[in-house]
């Protein structure tokens, strides 16, 4: 007998991006807050070590993950009102990771722990990164749009981590216990979901059990998760290999996770948002597709903006300030940087809006690839001779040719012209808040108040210029809140 289906109830994306953003917001005030402290701590060269090792490992746990994340959360969220389906697709594809996960444990304690790694204490505690991959089920609950969950269990595990990083680590010498702490803080919030997830898949499951049968779908989508692998990790493989020095893995690192920050606020709606596409599109909605993809690229044009013309006018004054003395050169790497946070937001949001859940990932992964081979060549000889500026720039450029192909290979659905239109009037405030910054940071001479002064000088003179130019996103978003403060 046919087991009887009860519907996933409808999520709302405001409720949806509430918690996700909490979340987001806490994963972004982490950073913030343990950074500076990690900095001084470790000092640059502590950071360059674990930030190569995380490289190294960050290539086994694609492996395992083989792009399960993309494809699993796409395949949830089509089938959501379907428990059957959903019991037996998320064993099957969890055996599957299971078994590549023991795999790749396998070859990575063999070499880089059974051989001659230099380190490898550090080698074996981020193999505890690779295991918990297995436990990972992000992507089920993305798929059926309960943020509620990984909100909750992200943040309690973030505090823990916090508390026990000021407790416990406190100088060079304890640099395994910060490599420790961090992974804790990944792998604990993915063990307290699993519980939760039994609402959705519990019971027996029925058919013939084949996990191997979604590894064909999923190399499709893991061929863009290798694609962004290269242009992402692959810098602080290629320098440390290259240079052969931890300070300049320890400067890229700190430089790319000030800018890189801001942008965990604008993807979070993205990953909500692509959920329900992928659900819409395959209801045929296409006028309600375009509606949340006009909105999502004024939420992103928004605060891209600001905070790439934000960072170049205070990089000088942010980065003693943050990371103590003896990061000089991360301040010529945030100049550098800087554009690559408007080239994401613009690919992720086409990507996650448009090529995944329309099904064109394949024509997504020919961007991707290209990105990625023009980055290796690039960071084959810029580092070379520039060391760490080279990878930046290497990866801005890989990653501003990817924005550029996305947007006019998706022109006949998303205009080009009209993606222009949304982004200049923030634009123009953007450009007036970073002359008035910039003039304000020549003035000032540096510390912490002035940067405070800096940042909320920026912030209120953007908004008002928006305001000025009528922007009318802005003003409805506005006039949204007024109205909900009214009816309570």
């Amino acid at each position: 007998m046919e087991e009887a289906i009860k519907p996933v109830k409808e999520k709302s994306i405001k409720k949806n991006y509430i918690y996700n953003l909490i979340y987001k917001l806490f994963a972004v005030l982490v950073p913030i807050l343990i950074t500076p402290y990690l900095s001084r701590v470790l000092d640059a060269d502590g950071n360059g070590v674990i930030s190569f090792v995380s490289s190294i490992v960050s290539y086994f746990i694609l492996a395992s993950n083989v792009g399960i994340e993309t494809y699993g959360q796409r395949m949830i969220s089509i089938h959501r009102n379907d428990k059957a389906y959903l019991k037996k697709f998320m064993f099957e594809v969890t055996l599957m990771r299971t078994i590549l996960t023991l795999v790749c444990l396998g070859i990575y304690y063999a070499v880089f722990v059974g051989g001659n790694a230099e380190d490898r204490m550090l080698y074996a505690i981020y193999g505890i990164s690779l295991f918990a991959v297995t436990f990972d089920f992000t992507w089920f609950f993305q798929g059926v749009e309960d943020f509620k969950i990984l909100a909750l269990t992200g943040i309690i595990s973030k505090i823990i981590y916090i508390i026990l990083l000021f407790q416990l680590v406190t100088g060079r010498d304890d640099i395994h216990i910060a490599a420790g702490l961090a992974i804790m803080s990944t792998a604990l919030p993915h063990l307290m979901c699993v519980p939760f997830a039994k609402k959705y898949i519990g019971g027996k499951i029925e058919g013939k059990i084949n996990p191997f049968r979604h590894f064909k779908e999923c190399m499709v989508y893991f061929i863009p998760t290798i694609a962004v692998q290269i242009y992402t990790v692959v810098d602080r493989t290629m320098i440390g290999l290259i240079t052969n020095s931890d300070f300049e893995n320890g400067y890229y690192e700190q430089a790319e996770k000030l800018i890189k920050m801001p942008l965990a606020i604008i993807t979070s709606l993205n990953i909500i948002v692509r959920a329900r596409i992928s659900y819409l599109y395959s209801i045929g909605e296409e006028n309600k597709i375009k509606k949340l993809i006009d909105n999502s690229a004024n939420f992103a044009f928004m605060l891209a903006i600001p905070m790439m013309f934000g960072m170049l006018a205070v990089a000088k004054t942010l980065v003693p300030v943050y990371l103590g003395y003896g990061y000089d050169k991360c301040i010529t790497l945030i100049y550098v940087f800087a554009p690559i946070i408007l080239a994401i937001s613009v690919s992720n949001l086409l990507g996650t809006h448009y090529y995944t859940p329309f099904g064109m990932q394949k024509k997504s992964n020919i961007f991707l690839i290209t990105g990625a081979i023009i980055n290796v060549i690039l960071n084959s000889f810029l580092i070379y001779y520039l060391k760490s500026i080279g990878a930046a720039i290497a990866s801005v450029t890989a990653e501003t040719i990817i924005a550029i192909l996305y947007v006019y290979n998706a022109r006949k659905f998303v205009p080009i012209l009209h993606l222009l239109k949304i982004s200049v009037k923030y634009l123009i405030a953007g450009i007036v808040m970073f002359i008035a910054v910039y003039l304000l940071d020549q003035r000032l001479s540096g510390g912490f108040v002035n940067l405070v002064i800096e940042m909320l000088f920026g912030v209120v003179l953007y908004f008002v210029v928006l305001l000025l130019l009528r922007t009318r996103y802005l003003i409805d978003f506005i006039k949204s809140i007024f109205a909900k403060i009214r009816r309570r």
